[in-house]
């Protein structure tokens, strides 16, 4: 599981913990008023039922005692189900399913609506009214009536419905959770190319810096160790010079760099002679050569051409595609270096690359050899800088190998 995939999974369960807590808080808070409202509603009743009871024995007239199959017989007219009268602690009727100790009742207890309390009776959560002090009438006096309001339903369908919300909650976590992984990614997807950019320009800017700089410091040690002529002192210095001011260069072209892994990048073309590029790369990478005794050899119809390009780019370009050859030739081999009015190419005749590995090495930081590249320096951006070389300046860039045999690789213009 990538970061991307454990910051969605990890939000989404927060996401889910916190929808749990809150339903629960709501569906606690629903149930509390659904019996606030049955309270409300049934102690009414209850309420209304013991004043119809009251008149229907007033209305008798009757004095004295009052027998109590007649209070039996008005109590079951007029009270409603799950009701029940104790005389004392007897019990002279009971319309619901439970039995009660009156003498466990504190009659001065009760509340609005002569509401007792809800209770756990025989496992069953119940609203428990009772009234013990409104039949204070004549012959009526000991009377106790209950009202019994079975509630559990409430809590069972509260479980249900946590049920069905947690399951709820949980398909839209993962809904979520999925939803988040293709947004993360969308959004963190240009930044992540952004980054990869910015890690090959450092890449591709340590390694143009590698040529000029190890051919300045090879001069530099001819100068200070060897004792030359005048004019080899000069071209010595000159070349120091030259190198100096491309390396200059290449500082200021580093915001171009930068560029030439965005899109929009674009850069001036002019007519760069053939001649010219191609003395200044041989010039550039003659003392790499020496040290391997390769031979650099011209091809192809360059006298006199010349080819739309930034100077210092297609040298860069040049002089990548050389030091990989270099590195994937024996000593005293040779290295082609050829151009046209609308193409230049290098070709070697070294080791080659496998057919499966053609395309996988213009991928920046990708090497054939991984030890041998190791031991060389070489960092994989070579190829990686010149394909965006090519890129940015419309043209194309085609890589021709045989294992055994050598590599091609030209620029085309486009």
């Amino acid at each position: 599981m990538d970061m991307i995939q454990k910051i969605s999974v990890t939000a989404s369960a927060m996401l889910f913990v916190l929808a749990q807590a809150f339903s629960l808080y709501m569906i606690g808070v629903s149930q509390r008023e659904k019996l606030e409202l049955m309270v409300e509603q049934e102690g009414e009743l209850f309420q209304k039922c013991i004043r119809e009871f009251g008149i229907q024995v007033d209305r008798r007239g009757y004095e004295g005692e009052i027998k109590d199959h007649v209070i039996i017989y008005y109590f079951r007219q007029c009270m409603p189900e799950n009701c029940a009268i104790y005389k004392g602690e007897e019990e002279l009727y009971n319309g619901s399913p439970y039995a009660f100790e009156v003498r466990q009742v504190n009659l001065e207890e009760k509340g609005r609506y002569n509401f007792y309390g809800q209770e756990e009776i025989n496992g069953r959560s119940v609203l428990l009214f009772c009234e013990g002090q409104g039949l204070m009438g004549a012959g009526k006096a000991g009377y106790t009536l209950f009202y019994v309001v079975d509630v559990t339903f409430l809590w069972e369908d509260s479980l249900a419905l946590m049920a069905r919300e947690a399951a709820i909650s949980l398909a839209a976590s993962v809904g979520m959770a999925l939803l988040l992984v293709w947004m993360i990614k969308k959004i963190t997807r240009p930044l992540q190319a952004v980054n990869e950019a910015q890690r090959q320009l450092i890449g591709s800017m340590s390694h143009e810096l590698k040529t000029p700089l190890t051919a300045i410091k090879g001069y530099a040690e001819t100068l200070l160790q060897v004792e030359l002529s005048k004019e080899q002192e000069e071209k010595a210095l000159r070349y120091i010079d030259r190198e100096s001011g491309r390396l200059s260069r290449l500082s200021e072209k580093m915001m171009e760099l930068t560029r030439l892994y965005e899109p929009e990048c674009e850069i001036t073309l002019q007519k760069v002679p053939l001649e010219r590029l191609l003395a200044e790369v041989e010039e550039s990478v003659r003392h790499r050569l020496i040290g391997k005794r390769i031979s650099l050899v011209r091809e192809g119809e360059w006298q006199g051409k010349a080819l739309a390009a930034d100077p210092d780019l297609m040298a860069s370009f040049l002089i990548n595609l050389i030091n990989n050859s270099v590195m994937a030739s024996e000593e005293g081999s040779r290295i082609y270096v050829g151009a046209n009015g609308h193409a230049l190419w290098v070709r070697d005749e070294g080791c080659g690359i496998p057919p499966a590995e053609v395309d996988k090495v213009r991928k920046a930081f990708y090497r054939v050899d991984k030890s041998r590249s190791r031991k060389s320096g070489n960092m994989g951006l070579g190829l990686a800088l010149c394909e965006q070389i090519a890129a940015v300046h419309g043209g194309t860039m085609e890589i021709e190998s045989e294992i055994g045999k050598g590599t091609k690789v030209s620029y085309y213009e486009g």
